[in-house]
């Protein structure tokens, strides 16, 4: 008898470390969204007025091509900065286990990049403030970012939200890092 109870407590001991264990947000399958509000990076921010999982800024090359890394769920970088009308080639890379699209509504853009594939598509850095991109298929889960003009970033005084916001909670406006 008492050996049938230490194995059940023994069991319940292993069910409960696995059990802790299984909030490190790993999955093999790909298709868990747990770990969508950090995305494996840097937090979630507000940018050009949809949430996206910040990965970062980074300026425009000056050969005009810049390559973004498509991942499961983020864009990196999450900005992309240039000069005021300035036509850029991304050259995407889908480095996650899932399908993603690079898609720029006002832009007409919408490509498709199966995992460990690579493409390219021509972006136009808006003229003023930013431009927003996503994937269509996890756009939920905090896969988009933004064009912007260099220097945009910092907060706009037009009335336009151009700037990243933290995702605290609170429901602040503060700007910032």
């Amino acid at each position: 008898m008492k050996r049938g109870v230490v194995i059940v407590a023994c069991g319940l001991l292993v069910l409960a470390a696995a059990g802790c264990g299984s909030s490190s947000s790993s999955s093999s399958g790909g298709t868990t969204t747990e770990e969508s509000s950090s995305g494996g990076g840097g937090g979630q921010k507000t940018i050009a007025g949809v949430n996206a999982n910040d990965h970062g800024t980074k300026a425009v090359e000056d050969n005009g091509k810049t390559e973004v890394e498509m991942d499961d769920y983020y864009f990196k970088p999450t900005v992309i900065e240039g000069k005021p009308g300035e036509k850029v080639t991304l050259e995407l890379k889908n480095e996650g286990q899932n399908e993603h699209s690079f898609t720029v509504d006002s832009q007409g853009i919408d490509k498709d990049v199966q995992p460990g594939d690579e493409a390219e598509v021509t972006v136009m850095i808006p003229k003023s403030g930013v431009v927003s991109f996503y994937c269509k298929f996890h756009k939920s889960e905090g896969m988009a970012g933004a064009l912007a003009v260099s220097g945009a970033a910092t907060g706009g005084s037009g009335g336009m939200d151009t700037g990243t916001t933290e995702d605290n909670g609170g429901g602040g406006k503060g700007y910032g890092y």
